[in-house]
């Protein structure tokens, strides 16, 4: 076998397969610990926005709309955005991450492939390290590699967290330009601007992951005929 050779199949000793399980099972470990942070770090984001919408209820069912509430709302807005823009980052962190710990263990199961082949028609995972193997393993089916990243990129929960992020900011900077003397056109102008600027700017962020793990160079790419049989996975 050539140096560096990697598509061709090496020697295993006898304790291959219970080191690679041991890896197996260490990635699947720290990839439940992900998703837990990011269950968490939504669910925190998320009770101290509707304890804050709660309070600014509050503050206006006892003071009305006026000063008090404004400046209430000014004041906390700020650390609610900055709470769910910190959030949306890690999200974004932990999605890459999420990628790069399925693409590991597709690489295991590669070697479990080359140790006994047979076992690939029991497999409804991917056993591929490239996109589209990466895929097979979130979804189950067979997948475009073209198609599939834009979809899945509209359904995390990264983009759900940018919108509501971006709807905050555009009612933050819209009450401080209502505060400033600004009309109701002006206010709507400013809000629609803002919002659409942040979710612009959370968007990209998402983005550059995206090309980041595409620019990834495989080591088992799959072919044409890998996952041929299964059913075709239509997004949306």
């Amino acid at each position: 076998m050539a140096d560096g050779d990697l598509s061709a199949k090496p020697p295993y000793s006898e304790h291959a397969a219970s080191f690679l399980a041991t890896e197996h099972w260490s990635l699947l470990a720290t990839r439940s610990m992900l998703w837990n942070e990011a269950f968490s770090r939504v669910t925190v984001f998320l009770t101290v926005l509707s304890a804050a919408i709660v309070a600014l209820a509050l503050v206006a069912n006892t003071a009305g709309f006026g000063d008090a509430f404004a400046w209430f709302a000014m004041g906390l807005g700020p650390l609610v955005l900055f709470l769910g823009i910190t959030t949306n980052m890690r999200l974004v962190d932990i999605n890459l991450e999420e990628f790069l710990y399925v693409r590991a263990m597709n690489r295991l199961r590669h070697a479990y492939v080359d140790m006994a082949p047979e076992v690939s028609r029991y497999l409804s995972t991917g056993w591929h390290d490239d996109a589209r193997g990466v895929f097979k393993t979130f979804v189950l089916a067979q997948t475009a590699t073209r198609e599939t990243p834009l979809a899945h990129f509209f359904i995390t929960t990264p983009t759900v967290v940018s919108v509501v992020n971006a709807a905050v900011a555009a009612g933050l900077f819209g009450l401080i330009a209502h505060r400033a003397g600004a009309g109701t056109g002006g206010v709507a102008g400013v809000s629609i601007a803002v919002f659409l600027v942040v979710a612009v700017l959370l968007f990209s962020m998402q983005f550059r992951n995206l090309r980041a793990f595409g620019r990834l160079t495989p080591r088992f790419p799959s072919t044409e005929d890998d996952y041929a049989d299964e059913i075709r996975f239509t997004p949306f």
